[in-house]
């Protein structure tokens, strides 16, 4: 891995990194589990990773198209599966990655107002915000898996299954 030179690409690297990461704690839930939450008013294993996509749809498509309609991105019909939730992480960031690619620097400055959101943020912060979404999540995710008896991924970067450098 090459480090970064600039903040496009610092934060690309950063998106890509830690969703694959959430790729993998995908990947470790059992499938009977998908479902499993550890209370009555928590969001189940398939609920939080398809809340994760759907907020980055969300964002990149109020950010890059000006579409700010969280509807769009409600639950998919058909059961919340392993493949339908990384099929879901996948189209929305592979959206926002092809967005990035092609965005001015200069760009990063611009102010946005999201909807129902009390306070206007450069679109670099907002950005970052979304990276912070994820990882909040993911890192809720990591807690479910270690309920239910299952290690979770090394939180930062998706080595070889089992591979977790701060356990000896």
């Amino acid at each position: 891995m090459t480090a970064p030179i600039d903040e496009l690409s610092t934060l690309r690297e950063h998106l890509e990194r830690y969703r694959g990461v959430t790729l993998q704690t995908v990947d470790l839930v059992p499938d009977d589990k998908l479902d499993w939450r550890p209370a009555e008013q928590s969001m189940s294993f398939a609920e939080q990773v398809s809340h994760i996509a759907r907020v980055e749809q969300f964002y990149a498509q109020g950010f890059f198209g000006g579409v700010w309609r969280l509807e769009l991105f409600e639950e998919s019909p058909g059961p919340l599966t392993k493949e339908n939730l990384k099929k879901r992480l996948g189209e929305g960031h592979a959206y926002l990655l092809a967005q990035l690619d092609g965005l001015a620097p200069e760009r990063l400055g611009e102010i946005f107002k999201v909807p129902d959101v009390p306070v206007d943020w450069p679109l670099r912060g907002w950005l970052w915000y979304l990276l912070e979404h994820e990882l909040h999540h993911k890192a809720q995710l990591a807690v479910y898996l270690r309920q239910l008896g299952v290690v979770p991924p090394f939180f930062a970067l998706a080595f070889p299954p089992g591979v977790r450098p701060d356990i000896r």
